[in-house]
């Protein structure tokens, strides 16, 4: 996705190390109501940082937690693709080939990526297709020490709910299909869709919940949170 207009967030959302209950009535509001995260689901462990972008086609949040495992959430409008579809699982299956050929292919640092496993869940609510993707990275290419070489399996859980469709992600460093699954669709179950739009008053509830959870409080106002590219 390319991003036209966008706003960075990284704020440090801060909770016991050990228990998830100190988070539980906290919310995360995504860009254009697309979302609610419930941040007290037992998918963090931890500390969580965040980091927000969007623009007018849809937007994504990348979420690390306490012990370094990355979560993200995508939402992509239906009408952003060029060719219609006979159903809602080859769009999502057509939405996984445009993001890994968009998104992760032409990462600078990936040197190979394969899907390993996919599997289409069908439930009396929605179908959602599950996949894994193999990736090698490779740390060289980027010049980042902090970055790390090898490979690494990136989970995907993909449905559509109204005009977005969501994409979940998590990486995890070996290959665990039932595991991966697991984590994503209880992250899913920790989301209210739709969420509502953000109006001022809901950004300083939001404002209030990072101050309150940050380690030494803030000083000043935090970053502003993403808005979406105005059409």
């Amino acid at each position: 996705m390319k991003i036209i207009k966008t706003a960075a967030l990284a704020l440090l959302l801060v909770a016991c190390q050990s228990q998830h209950d100190e988070r539980q009535g906290d919310y995360y509001f995504s860009p254009a109501g697309a979302y609610i995260l419930d941040l007290g689901v037992s998918t963090f462990r931890g500390e969580v940082v965040l980091d927000e972008r969007c623009d007018r086609n849809g937007g994504a949040t990348t979420f690390w937690d306490g012990s370094g495992r990355l979560f993200r959430v995508d939402y992509l409008k239906v009408n952003n693709h060029p060719s219609r579809v006979d159903s809602d699982l080859a769009l999502l299956n057509l939405s996984l080939n445009r993001y890994l050929s968009d998104a992760i292919a032409k990462a600078p640092m990936i040197s190979g990526a394969e899907a390993s496993y996919q599997e289409f869940l069908d439930d009396a609510d929605r179908k959602t297709l599950f996949a894994i993707i193999d990736i090698n990275a490779d740390a060289a290419k980027v010049k980042d020490d902090e970055e790390e070489s090898g490979a690494y399996y990136n989970g995907f859980l993909l449905f559509k709910q109204g005009e977005l469709i969501y994409v979940l992600q998590h990486r995890q460093p070996v290959l665990m299909p039932e595991k991966m699954k697991a984590t994503l669709l209880n992250l899913a179950a920790g989301m209210e869709i739709p969420g509502e739009v953000r109006d001022d008053t809901d950004m300083e509830k939001l404002h209030r919940s990072l101050r309150k959870m940050s380690p030494n409080g803030t000083n000043g106002n935090p970053v502003r949170l993403c808005e979406p590219a105005q059409s």
